[in-house]
């Protein structure tokens, strides 16, 4: 992939609808064909004739502690002032959404009219019922969903309905340090062999360390499963045709190995517990060099507000492994609660959270790049700010869904198996037990929650 390349609207598309990823993901529902409709967009910024009785309506809604919700929570007063709806927003950080999310969504509750849509939960909630379907809404608004990558609103959309709205296109990507590397003459890691010299080549504890990475369980999950498969393993034998468990294979315990070394040698978190912002402040206070991780959480390490060294920090595609190179992908959306009562006024910000205008502003006014939408993606002026230099962002995201083989990530149990892998890894990390002790405990309890699901386990 060339670094300067100004990808054309045509190639994203394709690049973007020829993923397997994001066949498998619109397999969920979605229409595979993504069209950019711009006087839908332009539709869609006007405020409709049924807002007016919505005014002096209160929502309350549940956020994550995440970029593009700051943008949106700092702007709410335009979306007030436009409708007259009051917004009570809370935003908690991901273990607890994840959790808060659970409990509200499955006891039918109305405390919350929006709440995300979990990539890896919406299977469960779509098919349990506890999300409200948005097509009567998305079709008297005209609202422009297929200008949502098919990846993206495939993986919220269950037997042809539509049950979220994407705000992120998330992918796990390499942030690292450009002027470290050019220092020591060195290139950009493409391999896991090359990752581990560079890291060697620029480790200089405790003042600087080469790597940082997430450990705790609901983060960890995401960015290994780059190295199982990059060592020929998986979640699953073969998803979703076989969801045998192959947790504590060779290639699985090759891949731990790898992964687990590259932290306690290099990572500031060694065997403590790191969090997403425990990495941003490491990477923006200039404490660390490396981190593969979700495209989504690294726009404060690259906002010169929020980072010493963001002018120096470039993004690059993950490493690859001896089977080959597998970036994670997700995508995160909005949602309305089945037992919402104000479900219009859940709509209409919802409708505005995710209107290209807010896209747009977000990644041109406020560095938020992780984008859903294509028109945002291949708009110039996104173009022109992202994909020039080293960190081609659109160019990257695009790279990604074409490369991403996640079957595991949909599958209704995975959030209780990745929560467990996670566990599993922590005890890797801290040295609870040996890998491959870890693998085994962790295999037999993965293979127990898919057999509780009604799966069929194989030999």
């Amino acid at each position: 992939m060339s670094k300067n390349k100004k990808i054309s609207r045509r190639d994203f598309i394709k690049l973007a609808s020829a993923s397997g990823a994001a066949s498998m993901l619109a397999a969920c529902g979605g229409n595979n064909t993504a069209n950019n409709n711009m006087d839908n967009n332009a539709a869609n910024n006007e405020i409709p004739e049924n807002v007016n009785q919505l005014s002096g309506t209160t929502i309350k809604v549940l956020l994550n502690d995440f970029p593009y919700q700051h943008f949106i929570t700092d702007r709410l007063s335009e979306f007030e002032s436009q409708t007259g709806i009051t917004v009570d927003w809370e935003m908690v950080a991901w273990p607890v959404l994840l959790e808060q999310s659970e409990i509200e969504l499955s006891s039918g509750s109305d405390n919350y009219d929006v709440m995300i849509q979990v990539f890896i939960k919406a299977q469960r909630w779509m098919r349990a019922g506890w999300s409200a379907p948005l097509d009567d809404f998305i079709a008297r608004d005209g609202f422009d969903l297929e200008d949502f990558l098919p990846s993206t609103r495939g993986a919220m959309n269950w037997e042809g309905v539509q049950y979220g709205i994407p705000f992120l296109a998330e992918s796990t990507q390499m942030a690292y340090r450009k002027d470290v590397l050019d220092g020591a003459s060195l290139a950009v890691p493409d391999t896991f062999d090359d990752l581990a010299a560079v890291l060697e080549a620029t480790h200089n504890p405790p003042d600087f360390h080469s790597y940082v990475a997430r450990t705790e369980p609901n983060g960890v999950h995401f960015p290994f499963p780059i190295w199982l498969q990059g060592f020929g393993g998986n979640i699953f034998r073969d998803p979703p045709n076989d969801l045998t468990p192959t947790l504590n294979t060779a290639e699985a315990v090759e891949a731990a190995t790898n992964f687990v070394d590259l932290i306690l040698k290099y990572s500031v978190a060694g065997s403590q517990t790191y969090t997403t912002p425990d990495c941003q402040n490491a990477m923006a206070q200039g404490l660390a060099g490396i981190w593969v991780d979700a495209l989504g959480i690294f726009p404060p390490i690259r906002n010169a507000e929020t980072s010493q060294f963001a002018d120096q920090i470039e993004i690059a595609l993950v490493p690859a492994g001896p089977a080959g190179r597998f970036p994670q992908i997700a995508s995160h959306g909005y949602q309305i609660p089945k037992g919402s009562k104000k479900q219009e006024a859940a709509w209409e910000f919802i409708k505005w959270a995710g209107s290209k205008e807010n896209m747009l502003d977000s990644a041109l006014d406020a560095g938020y790049f992780a984008h859903a939408r294509e028109s945002v993606l291949t708009d110039p002026a996104y173009q022109e700010m992202y994909n020039t230099g080293d960190s081609p962002i659109g160019d990257l995201i695009a790279e990604a869904l074409n490369l991403a083989k996640v079957e595991y990530r949909v599958v209704p149990e995975f959030p209780e198996v990745g929560a467990r892998l996670g566990q599993g890894i922590g005890e890797m990390i801290s040295g609870q037990k040996t890998i491959q002790e870890a693998l085994d405990s962790v295999q037999a309890d993965v293979e127990a929650i898919m057999i509780a699901g009604g799966n069929e386990i194989n030999p």
